[in-house]
């Protein structure tokens, strides 16, 4: 019975849900389409339309359950690890410095290694990469958004970042009606 008070009492409300998922959207989908665009040239030249169609619906799918899985986890680490915070105004901003900083760690990783070649190296640092980036966002999520300026930063970039949700995720449901009406067949 406590554990559930506990839990309704933490519960941020919908609007700071959807901004920060807004913030997890824009992040992951800003990075598919940034790295495709540096790859469209070079499909144009061996690729259909439809066929660059079907990469991107196959993208834009991951990332739909890409960023549900990113959202998941932010709300679990609220629950459970951010539990001893008292504070639910802390809620957006805490939640989108702890998913800014392990999406984009993770994007600048992947920016790092581009090559093939390099994947001795990738997967020899990955272990020191992430037990320097995961300790770091969440003492940052901690402390960083006690500080007024940082939350008003990000409280005014989730709010600007919501219509990407209004663009990404109908992309990417109409993404999934293709890939299962192709798949089907």
């Amino acid at each position: 019975m406590k554990l559930l008070k506990l839990i309704s009492e933490r519960m941020p409300d919908s609007k700071n849900i959807l901004a920060v998922y807004a913030f997890i959207v824009t992040l992951v989908y800003s990075w598919t389409l940034f790295t495709s665009f540096y790859k469209l040239p070079s499909w144009l030249f061996y690729l259909s339309i439809g066929q660059i169609l079907s990469v991107y619906a196959y993208a834009f799918s991951f990332d739909l359950l890409e960023s549900l899985i990113a959202l998941t986890v932010i709300l679990l680490l609220d629950f459970t690890v951010f539990l001893f915070l008292k504070n639910k105004e802390e809620f957006q901003s805490r939640s989108m410095i702890l998913a800014g900083i392990l999406l984009g760690t993770s994007m600048l990783r992947l920016a790092l290694f581009q090559n093939y070649e390099d994947i001795t190296a990738f997967l020899s640092g990955e272990l020191l990469w992430w037990a320097i980036a995961i300790p770091l966002g969440l003492v940052l999520a901690v402390f960083a958004p006690r500080i007024k300026l940082v939350r008003t930063i990000f409280e005014g970039f989730a709010e600007r970042a919501t219509v990407f949700v209004y663009i990404y995720i109908p992309l990417s449901l109409i993404s999934l009606v293709v890939l299962l009406i192709r798949n089907i067949n």
